[in-house]
């Protein structure tokens, strides 16, 4: 019993797909697609933003632990003035992460 063809491959596109090689570079081709595009839209933790992020948390570990969102802001600004932006932003997760983990020790 012969299979139906798909309507929504053209018929000309029919006989290369029968070939295993076809539909193996077409697979590929489309999780290279899919991977560009998260690469392109997911935010990159550069190296900035992992040292402000480890600064972050040894500020808590200093003793940081008691202050709040605002401190924590003020602080990060003043370490990241003369560093990139991510820098600054992992600052703030890294404090407040540990802030967090803070709260559950006690």
């Amino acid at each position: 019993m012969d299979r139906p063809k798909p309507r929504w491959i053209p018929a000309s596109s029919q006989p290369w797909l029968s070939n295993r090689w076809v539909k193996a570079v077409l697979v590929v081709a489309v999780f290279a697609l899919i991977g560009g595009i998260f690469m392109l839209t997911t935010d990159r933790k550069d190296a900035g933003f992992w040292n402000g992020y480890t600064d972050g948390q040894r500020w808590v570990d200093a003793g940081g632990y008691k202050a709040h969102k605002e401190s924590i802001a003020t602080y990060c600004a003043d370490q990241a003035a003369n560093k990139s932006a991510s820098y600054k932003r992992g600052c703030i997760d890294g404090a407040t992460n540990a802030m967090d983990d803070m709260k559950t020790l006690r």
